[in-house]
């Protein structure tokens, strides 16, 4: 069973994990806007991602 010092740091990690997911995702909106990807694109970045991970993707 996890102590307090394991809860502390999966909560910082997890904390980490969704500020990056964030920033990720405030990166591919921002090339979505400035027209340097399309959002069929973003779709093709996320299809990729989902099946590394083996998930379902996000649509863009």
């Amino acid at each position: 069973m996890a102590d307090e010092a394991d809860l502390g740091e999966m909560t910082d990690e997890r904390g980490e994990l969704h500020f990056l997911a964030a920033l990720v995702d405030e990166l591919m909106r921002t090339l979505q806007v400035a027209g340097v990807l399309s959002q069929a694109e973003l779709n093709g970045v996320e299809q990729a991602v989902a099946t590394r991970l083996g998930r379902p993707p996000r649509a863009w």
